[in-house]
């Protein structure tokens, strides 16, 4: 079957275009029509404090409602950022002091005498660094639009400029463009474009490449070995592999510039994507250690991805953001689980990392979701809905009654893409579908539904997708890996069940962890939190799977537990452990179609049969 993928017009709207502009051309203009200016003093970041002046226009006098935003865009958590003012105040450009009312947690209410800008004066505690918000020291500051700069309504969509206060030494990296007049100045044309776009000041190491012409900072805060030269090549294959899927090969980038920003601290990691950068956190053993580096360069490929997944094609529920609220949609699968899918097939499609490898990680992945409870319980789409009251928020329940947005929609955007794969003769992949949603859903149309998504896939394979989504995206069925494979001349098979008994508990210490409920534990009534004592009368040494390996499956094992300080003895009749692992081998005999959609979808070719080594030769006699 051929499928023509045709391409999709599109008609930049004025805020669009507006945005395009200030990535794309001179940001001189900004800097003539600024009505936005903050100013961020840094004398005091040896003490996490970040003093900072903002000046917002009010030219009708009114009574103006100024505000901090509650979370910020990557998490899907309220964040409460304006927790972290110590002090706020208000006056007139005459300098006249004004009243300030709070009218909730995160709106000040501000009343002046005369039409006219008014300026606030307030300081945050920068103390949060692992969730890559606002942190300062004596060595740097990093900021976060939405966690730093206040706004109002009305000045939202208007020009700004930042000014910062360098100390001596510091470094400023942010993808806001720097004023063309004024140093230490940065412009942008709206309040969204400064939320994402942080500022990372200090002491940095600094590594440049450029990708077709344009221009690719990575400015690394912290010890980090790093081989230079080696960072650099690697971004970069990141970087095309992502151009080449979103804009075809040999396309425009999206932006002029890009700044990728890593935090290199003990103890840290994640990161979050923004306009056109990214802050990172990763260890500082990541640069030294070939494993850990091979993750992390699934986490610079997640992000990346972003640019174009998120930062531009976004669902409807969260566009444009509301900053004040939360911001509902079923399609965070799409946002953070496709873009989970993404990160590592890229990399070996890049020859960053080798197929057998992403098999092997894939297979742990699977082997870890199917013996998931809460893929019985929740939906991806439910999962994505309900981010901002579970996700991010965990409770040992959460293996029995959720499921990740994140993992489970990398699995499914998998199985969608192989689908896609198989009734098109490889014709069209995801990859296409992705690069028409992105054309003809831009921001300023309003983000795309999971009803336009359907739409586009019906466009480009000519069948309905509709059953497939209700089986995997808004329903519970389980997920036939082993089908999705079998098209890419792969199979998965099942480890050796583990000896011993099961009992559905994982431990920390001496600690239960989590209970699931497909354990006899479960029923059974042992609770997360409770202190294991004693297994049949003996003292607990602390491995806990260890001591059931010698027990067979049906009998009985006697808990002595501690709840609350006060003991207890639960009886549990044990059951035989799951099958724990799978693993994904290659057919021996692939068909032509199974070898074309392995080669295209991972992008390196079909592994040669392995020669058997020759018997060494007899030696004759003496």
């Amino acid at each position: 079957m051929q499928v023509a993928v045709a391409a999709v017009a599109l008609a930049l709207t004025p805020a669009l275009a507006r945005a395009q502009a200030y990535l794309a051309d001179d940001p001189s203009a900004w800097a003539e029509q600024v009505a936005v200016e903050y100013t961020v003093s840094l004398a005091r970041a040896h003490s996490q404090l970040v003093d900072i002046t903002a000046r917002l226009p009010n030219p009708d006098g009114r009574p103006l409602s100024v505000r901090l935003p509650t979370w910020r865009p990557g998490k899907y958590l309220i964040l409460d950022h304006a927790g972290t003012i110590v002090q706020l105040r208000a006056r007139d450009a005459n300098g006249l002091v004004l009243p300030v009312h709070k009218t909730d947690k995160a709106t000040w209410r501000i009343d002046p005498v005369h039409a006219g800008d008014i300026v606030i004066e307030y300081t945050i505690y920068a103390n949060s660094l692992n969730d890559r918000t606002r942190h300062a020291d004596d060595t740097h500051a990093f900021l976060s639009g939405s966690a730093a700069f206040l706004y109002t309504d009305s000045s939202r969509h208007l020009p700004l400029r930042v000014r910062v206060e360098v100390p001596q030494g510091w470094q400023v990296a942010t993808g806001l463009a720097p004023d063309p007049v004024e140093p230490n100045a940065w412009l942008a044309p709206d309040y969204d474009v400064l939320v994402d776009s942080p500022l990372e000041i200090g002491e940095h190491q600094l590594i440049g490449f450029s990708v077709d012409g344009t221009p690719h900072d990575i400015v690394i805060w912290g010890q980090a070995e790093a081989d230079a030269e080696k960072l650099a090549a690697d971004f970069a294959a990141i970087v095309r592999a992502h151009r080449d899927i979103f804009e075809g090969v040999g396309g425009r980038l999206p932006y002029q510039r890009y700044v990728f920003m890593i935090h290199s601290q003990p103890g840290i990691g994640g990161g979050t994507e923004h306009l056109n950068s990214t802050i990172m956190h990763t260890r500082p053993s990541t640069f030294t250690s070939d494993s850990s580096y091979e993750r992390f360069l699934g986490l610079v490929s997640h992000e990346m991805f972003h640019t174009w997944n998120v930062k531009r094609l976004r669902p409807a529920g969260m566009t444009p953001y509301n900053y004040q609220l939360e911001n509902y949609t079923d399609l965070l699968w799409v946002a953070e689980g496709t873009t989970s899918y993404y990160d590592d097939v890229t990399l070996v499609r890049a020859g960053l990392i080798e197929p057998d490898s992403y098999l092997a990680q894939m297979s742990r992945t699977i082997s870890r979701e199917r013996l998931r409870p809460g893929y019985a319980v929740q939906s991806l789409a439910d999962s994505s809905y309900d981010a901002w009251i579970k996700f991010n928020r965990s409770t040992p329940n959460d293996v029995n009654t959720t499921v990740s947005f994140y993992t489970k929609g990398a699995l499914v955007s998998l199985m969608l893409d192989l689908e896609i794969r198989s009734r098109t003769d490889n014709a069209v992949s995801l990859d296409n579908v992705l690069r028409q949603l992105y054309l003809r859903y831009p921001l300023d149309a309003g983000g795309f539904t999971t009803s336009d998504m359907l739409d586009m896939l019906e466009s480009l394979t000519e069948t309905s997708f509709e059953a497939f989504f209700g089986a995997y995206v808004s329903g519970t069925q389980p997920l036939d890996l082993d089908r999705a494979f079998a098209v890419a001349g792969l199979t998965l098979v099942e480890g050796e069940r583990p000896k011993g008994a099961y009992l559905g508990i994982s431990m920390s210490g001496e600690t239960v962890r989590t209970v699931r409920a497909n354990g006899p534990a479960f029923a059974a009534g042992v609770q997360a939190n409770d202190t294991l004592r004693t297994v049949n009368g003996d003292e607990f040494d602390g491995d806990l799977d260890e001591l059931l390996e010698e027990i067979r499956p049906g009998k009985t094992v006697t808990l002595g537990l501690t709840r609350r300080e006060q003991p207890r003895e639960i009886r549990i009749v044990t059951m035989a452990r799951p099958v724990a692992t799978w693993t994904l081998e290659h057919v021996d005999e692939p068909t032509a179609l199974q070898r074309a959609v392995y080669e295209s979808w991972l992008g390196q070719a079909w592994p040669a049969p392995e020669v058997p080594a020759e018997d060494p030769p007899v030696p004759s006699d003496p």
